[in-house]
């Protein structure tokens, strides 16, 4: 008895439904960007800010990031560039956007690289995961979270905070249906 008070005290609370509304909202955002996460295995499309790194960089920078769906046109104008990176992890500011990779496995010839873009205005980051050998690249995965995911979050958001209200009134009647209802000895 003394837990389904304390549950109709919170849930009922008219204060609990707008904390129960924003904290849905923020797990909800973070559950439609995981289940926008894309994998070339599973034959999922990978998102159109893909990026991949090579060297050389331009204008004396240690490397230069490359949309996938830029990448022919640039080994045309660029001539020769590689996809083996010399150092484990850099960082580019391209102006609109912080770019770093990570070298997470070596496997002789070949590198697993990680690069996260992440836009100053903080609307969009986006991870790529690709292997990497000299002269080509192989896609494994990409995922974002971007501040849209919020719009799509809010109808769960605002359902879930509706549902555990009515739960909670729905907890303070039957907590007023026992005390007032005489005690059967």
């Amino acid at each position: 008895m003394k837990w389904i008070k304390i549950a109709s005290i919170i849930l009922g609370s008219s204060l609990f439904f707008p904390v129960s509304c924003t904290t849905s909202l923020f797990v909800g955002t973070r559950v439609i960007a995981k289940l926008d996460e894309r994998v070339v295995a599973k034959g999922d499309e990978l998102h159109s800010h893909f990026r991949v790194v090579a060297t050389p960089g331009e204008k004396g920078k240690p490397f230069q990031s490359i949309k996938l769906s830029e990448l022919s046109g640039v080994k045309s104008r660029n001539g020769e560039i590689s996809f083996i990176i010399p150092k484990k992890s850099g960082t580019l500011d391209t102006g609109g956007s912080n770019i770093s990779y990570n070298v997470i496995a070596e496997d002789g010839p070949e590198l697993l690289i990680e690069v996260v873009e992440t836009y100053h205005d903080g609307d969009n980051t986006i991870w790529s995961r690709y292997k990497a050998t000299h002269s080509n690249i192989t896609p494994i995965s990409s995922k974002m979270f971007y501040f849209g995911y919020m719009f799509s979050a809010i109808p769960y958001a605002f359902g879930i905070a509706l549902i555990l209200y009515i739960i909670g009134q729905m907890l303070k009647r039957r907590i007023k249906v026992l005390e007032v209802s005489p005690v059967a000895s």
